[in-house]
């Protein structure tokens, strides 16, 4: 069985020429901060396209009940959502991986996330000041200054099978040699990031042979429900809709009301 190391991430041209702060948009805060994603992969053949992220509708359409069976007859384009939610403080950039399989549990879909607690500093350069991690049902957070950074970029591991994800510590060890970057427009070791606002916007497709099976719950036949971002809480503290909240929370502060500036995930909830 053949084993590999693969690092990826998206890095535009703009990531050369940074905006300032105010001036900066959500797909280039995105990918600003875009994880690379170091993923041990024991698999082959068949079991190969469980462990590749990829869009939700992969096989041109947003029936969502079929995306294990057409497995064996698209291709998968390797791709990332994002959300970007930004207060009077910080922007809180979300970073999503579907699977339209998920092996270890053996069942239909799964989506994980990387939630990325950005500072605002003078410079506009930002600071990381969080990194909350969901998969399998369980939250696991980092202190921004204990994740390992490349350039601008939180490095996490993410292991094939279960798609368990964690934040890689600081360390003076270089990245595998054969650790390949993204250039803009993507390649063969890269991802291209996709706005959440496009499953949003499906938000209310539900019913059978739909996007979901009732609010918020993917479609599919298998009995196991996998749910999307704005369904996420801790402590009735939402991915999505209070993601400053959540941050206070997981830093163990008293837990104020954040200043929004920008959510469109609190609306038509």
């Amino acid at each position: 069985m053949k084993r590999s190391i693969s690092c990826l991430v998206l890095l535009y041209i703009c990531l050369l020429y940074p905006l300032p702060a105010a001036a900066a948009q959500p797909v280039d805060m995105a990918a600003r901060w875009a994880p690379v994603i170091c993923q041990t992969d024991g698999s082959d053949g068949l079991a190969a396209p469980q462990n590749i992220f990829t869009l939700i509708n992969y096989d041109r359409d947003w029936r969502l009940n079929n995306n294990w069976y057409n497995l064996l007859f698209y291709p998968l384009d390797q791709a990332m959502y994002y959300s970007v939610v930004e207060s009077d403080t910080h922007y809180f950039i979300g970073y999503y991986q579907y699977y339209p399989r998920h092996a270890g549990g053996g069942h239909e879909h799964d989506l994980t996330g990387v939630l990325a607690a950005v500072s605002k500093t003078p410079d506009g350069a930002g600071r990381l000041d969080m990194l909350v991690t969901y998969s399998n049902h369980q939250w696991q957070k980092w202190s921004g200054s204990r994740v390992r950074l490349e350039g601008r970029h939180p490095v996490v591991k993410i292991r094939t099978a279960s798609h368990e994800i964690t934040a890689l510590g600081k360390s003076r060890r270089a990245l595998p040699a054969t650790a390949l970057y993204a250039a803009a427009g993507g390649g063969p070791a890269g991802y291209r990031l996709v706005p959440l606002t496009q499953l949003w916007e499906q938000r209310q497709d539900i019913g059978s042979g739909r996007v979901f099976a009732r609010w918020g719950y993917f479609d599919s036949f298998n009995a196991i429900k996998v749910t999307a971002p704005w369904l996420w809480e801790y402590h009735r503290l939402n991915w999505l809709a209070t993601p400053g909240e959540l941050i206070q929370y997981f830093r163990g502060r008293p837990v104020k009301a954040c200043q929004y500036l920008s959510n469109p995930y609190q609306a038509g909830r």
